[in-house]
């Protein structure tokens, strides 16, 4: 009888303590438990019991809490939700609270899956411990000194502290918006600390010499004083001699527009000819006095050109193509700069003559050829 009754109360105790029920395992690691987390502590979600915690072991400065849900139950969990370890009071026991996403996942959590705690709630008694240390290191002569100031610099100003506040109150309504800027703003601000921590050594040999500039600009006050005055005196005088020809002034830059348009067409020409003149004057030094008095030539006979032909060499005004500087500056050492080759005149093209050409027309059938009795040759 004894014995039946001993059986009854061990089945009743293991049926209530959820012996034979079966359960899901998953784990929860956290920086910490809390002071008030205990095996058997509640596993909740959306407010509701779902498990248990069967046990906290201690990894390194980390805890890993494994868990006991119903498999039944743990499907209801999205498989990205988060953990926080609350606590119903200030002082009462912690739970394990799982927090669905806004956006949660359609795939439900696995059994054995390691999900991490996102927050711990801190206790009243750790929050006290931190301000006993804190309180413990600080002299009680300086803070009784930092009160009293406190206390005088808010004394009277009560209306004034209500108003700021208020307005407090009303701008971070606005500013909250903005936070998730301003934190980029503030992660953004580390790369540029470190520029400024690169440039420090400059930055501060800079403020060095502008030390030593105002010190001499100190020294020199009164020529600093007269020469203000003079600079004065100038814009007056200046200012009246623009304001007499303003008119004129005006007039002559719309004179010079349409030359100062042409010298911007054939600026890379002016450029060409300036570089090409630097270039060519140690040539023209060696053959004109820069050696020696007199000049220096190396003569030769050059092909003739073709006598002039009517109507074939009537000159035509048909050049186009702007601004050229072929050969000058990028002529290769001992090559030939290219000859440009223009439509200007009513026959073919011009082309400088390349052949000899010996026994040529007489200047009297160049100017009278076609006349009667002149034949040409």
């Amino acid at each position: 009888m004894v014995f039946g009754l001993v059986g009854v109360l061990v089945l009743t105790w293991s049926m209530y303590a959820g012996g034979f029920a079966t359960t899901a395992s998953v784990i929860v690691e956290a920086p910490r438990s809390g002071l008030v987390l205990d095996p058997d502590a509640k596993v909740r979600f959306r407010g509701a019991q779902i498990g248990r915690v069967a046990g906290i072991e201690h990894a390194g400065d980390r805890v890993r809490l494994r868990l006991e849900v119903d498999p039944d139950l743990l499907g209801l969990v999205p498989a990205d939700a988060s953990v926080d370890i609350r606590s119903t009071t200030v002082f009462g026991a912690k739970y394990v609270n799982f927090v669905a996403s806004a956006r949660p996942s359609t795939e439900p959590l696995r059994p054995g899956a390691v999900v991490r705690a996102q927050d711990v709630t801190v206790e009243f008694n750790t929050v006290f411990q931190q301000l006993t240390d804190v309180l413990g290191k600080i002299d009680p002569a300086k803070l009784n000194a930092t009160l009293t100031a406190i206390g005088t610099a808010l004394h009277g100003r009560g209306a004034t502290l209500g108003d700021l506040l208020a307005d407090a109150d009303r701008y971070l309504p606005e500013i909250n918006p903005h936070l998730p800027a301003l934190r980029r703003d503030m992660a953004s601000a580390a790369q540029v600390t470190e520029t400024y921590a690169d440039t420090a050594p400059d930055l501060l040999r800079t403020l060095g010499n502008a030390t030593a500039t105002s010190g001499t600009v100190s020294t020199h006050t009164a020529e600093m004083d007269t020469l203000l005055l003079d600079l004065i005196g100038l814009a007056d005088t200046t200012g009246a001699v623009l304001a007499e020809s303003e008119q004129p002034l005006a007039t002559g830059l719309e004179l010079l527009l349409p030359t100062a348009e042409l010298l911007r067409e054939y600026r890379p020409v002016l450029n060409c000819v300036i570089v090409g003149l630097v270039r060519a004057l140690p040539l023209a030094e060696a053959m004109i006095g820069g050696v020696k008095p007199g000049a220096i030539f190396n003569a030769s006979f050059m092909y003739g050109g073709e006598a002039y032909k009517f109507p074939e060499d009537l000159p035509k005004v048909n050049a186009t193509g702007g601004p050229r500087c072929d050969g000058v500056l990028d002529r290769v050492p001992g090559s030939h700069a290219p000859y440009v080759v223009t439509d200007t005149a009513e026959s073919d093209p011009y082309a400088p003559t390349t052949t000899l050409r010996l026994n040529g027309p007489s200047v009297f059938q160049v100017l009278f050829a076609g006349l009667p009795g002149v034949a040409p040759r």
